[in-house]
C-alpha cells in the first residue's frame, strides 16, 4: 500500500468509477483500492491522483488501453505512486480477466523508476 507521493488533496474526478468489461475504448489510468476494487479514469495529464482522491492510498496503479473486449497495453506508470512490483502487475491483469477482458500478449510492462531501464514485458 502506498499512499499519493502528491501531498495536495485533490478531490475524486467525478468520472472515476469501478472498472467493467463495458468500458467504452480508450486509454485509462487505474488505480487499485485497498479493497481490491480497480478504478479507472481517462487518461492525462495529472490524473492518478484523482481517481480516489483526498489523498487515499492505493495497492497498485498504472495505465492501459482498451480495444473491444482487449486489453492492448497495461503498465505500471504512475508518477503519483511508483509502483514497481510485478506481482501487483500481474494482480491487475488477473482482475481485468476476471470481468471478461483479454489481455494481449505481450501487453503487460512493468516499468523501473529507479533504473531507469526499458519495460519488461511479463506477460
Amino acid at each position: 500500500m502506498k499512499y499519493p507521493l502528491d501531498d495536495e488533496n485533490y478531490d475524486r474526478d467525478i468520472r472515476s468509477r469501478a472498472i467493467t468489461s463495458q468500458l467504452p475504448d480508450g486509454a485509462y489510468v487505474f488505480v487499485r483500492d485497498v479493497d481490491g476494487t480497480i478504478y479507472v479514469l481517462p487518461d492525462g495529464p495529472h490524473q492518478h491522483p484523482k481517481v480516489l482522491g483526498s489523498g487515499k492510498p492505493a495497492v497498485y496503479a498504472g495505465d492501459f488501453s482498451k480495444r473491444g473486449q482487449f486489453v492492448t497495453d497495461i503498465t505500471n506508470l504512475s508518477g503519483t505512486f511508483q509502483f514497481e512490483d510485478a506481482t501487483g502487475l500481474l494482480a491487475v491483469a488477473r482482475a481485468f480477466e476476471e470481468i471478461g477482458l483479454t489481455i494481449q500478449p505481450g501487453a503487460v510492462r512493468r516499468f523501473s523508476y529507479s533504473s531507469g531501464q526499458r519495460a519488461q514485458i511479463l506477460r
